[in-house]
């Protein structure tokens, strides 16, 4: 039973089980979601979302990841840094699940951490295992139900259950019947993308909720479905005509943790187009593109990216970040693909349009295959012909925060400190980043923002 095996290694999970390069990466993370959340709040968007959670929140359980610092009910704290950590596009990516997992894992851990009174050595392992979890489920079901579901959200409710019931302390059997209601509530359809709609945000506020109400239920004896990923008429099967059930428990416990094959994001925008983005830029510096030197851009990639990123004519802000022609362009216009490119100024000047024009997105056999014998290989070639003939090529299947090219703790400071610059106090950014650094020495999780 490949559900309960997954439940039964989440709920044994311990601190002491992880190497020092899991503990690091899980703290990376939290690091990496908490600045991108705390970036996201300030946000038109963001603002919407903290009216709607703090309308009629009860309690004060757990701290909003923003300039104020205040406090919410658990469940509606969680909700609220997932929507906002999600609103930029720069939360992290597991790559092979082709999921959004900090997101959908750390707030509800931090949250329910809160609540509980949870040491930081605790709550790193929720993390860990909210990783675990979700990284498995998303691999069971991609690349095969990506077309219509959005995997953050779908495997989103189990991760945050997850994190969720090991800071609460399920037995075993209340492990899996948690996932069994996780797993009736996962949901999240990429349709929002035709319109540049705001859903994708729901998407991750959602996953928390879900995943901190299925742990609760089942505390109180409330049973799931106990084959809710592999049964004839579980999960799996629903959402993915090709699935591979085994990838659940592959390898399951033999020492290298899914948070170890995690990726971070420097640009604002679809993970998909990172490899197309780097690649540009690496070009740019070597031959000084500009609009009025290029003639034609083919970017040759795989069906995934394709699929998701092939936008020639965006329609809103919000669409241009999964738009590759867009990104491209601004790459080369900009010089940056920053949060500050995606506004409705700069994605209507008519000099990215017809730059956009001139940008041709094809799925590749090459790109595809490696893609299909790894799912980690998320690659882009491009080739360029410029106006005066000369013709110039560049394939990057790493970008730049890839686990095969990562960041290091400079690199991630220096996101941290750049999303929250004018919103944070120097004070607390520098506080923030101890503790982050130490949290392992936490007594209780709340210490992390006193």
């Amino acid at each position: 039973m490949s559900t309960k095996a997954l439940a039964d290694f989440a709920c044994d999970l311990s601190y002491q089980d992880l190497p020092d390069e899991a503990v690091d990466a899980a703290k990376m993370c939290l690091l990496d979601i908490l600045g991108v959340a705390v970036a996201g709040s300030v946000t038109q968007q963001g603002k919407k979302w903290t009216e709607y959670f703090t309308r009629n929140s009860s309690g004060k359980e757990a701290t909003v990841w923003d300039k104020h610092l205040k406090k919410l009910s658990c469940d509606d704290a969680a909700a609220l840094n997932a929507a906002h950590g999600h609103l930029l596009d720069l939360d992290d990516v597991h790559t092979s699940s082709i999921t959004h997992l900090g997101v959908v894992t750390i707030p509800t851990a931090i949250a329910i951490g809160q609540r509980e009174k949870s040491s930081g050595k605790d709550v790193l392992a929720a993390i860990a295992a909210g990783y675990e979890v979700g990284a498995r489920i998303g691999e069971a079901i991609n690349p095969s139900s990506y077309r219509f579901w959005h995997t953050t959200a779908v495997v989103g409710t189990f991760s945050s259950c997850t994190a969720a019931a090991k800071l609460l302390g399920l037995t075993h059997t209340e492990f899996l019947n948690s996932f069994g209601s996780a797993g009736t509530q996962s949901a999240g359809l990429w349709e929002f993308l035709e319109d540049g709609a705001m859903s994708k945000a729901l998407h991750t506020a959602n996953a928390a909720l879900c995943g901190i109400r299925s742990a609760e239920l089942a505390k109180l004896g409330i049973t799931g479905a106990s084959r809710i990923l592999e049964g004839e008429r579980g999960l799996i099967r629903a959402i993915a005509p090709r699935h591979d059930m085994d990838t659940l428990v592959r390898g399951l416990g033999d020492g290298h943790y899914k948070i170890l094959s995690n990726s971070l994001k420097p640009y604002a925008c679809c993970r998909h187009i990172h490899s197309a983005i780097y690649g540009i830029q690496k070009l740019s510096k070597l031959y000084q593109l500009s609009p009025q030197n290029i003639l034609h851009i083919t970017d040759k990639t795989y069906s995934v990216a394709k699929l998701t990123a092939d936008r020639p004519h965006p329609a809103s802000a919000y669409a241009c970040k999964f738009s590759i022609q867009y990104c491209i362009a601004a790459a080369i216009l900009y010089h940056t693909v920053s949060q500050s490119v995606f506004s409705e100024e700069k994605i209507n000047q008519p000099e990215i349009r017809k730059l956009m024009d001139s940008i041709e997105v094809v799925e590749d056999p090459t790109m595809e295959s490696k893609y299909e014998h790894d799912g980690n290989q998320w690659g882009h070639r491009l080739e360029i012909t410029l106006k005066d003939g000369t013709t110039c090529a560049e394939e990057i299947i790493y970008p730049i925060g890839d686990f095969n090219n990562p960041f290091d703790w400079h690199m991630a400071e220096s996101k941290f400190s750049s999303l929250t610059d004018g919103i944070l106090s120097h004070e607390q950014s520098v506080k923030s980043l101890e503790k982050i650094r130490n949290l392992d020495r936490l007594n209780d999780i709340n210490e992390l923002f006193e």
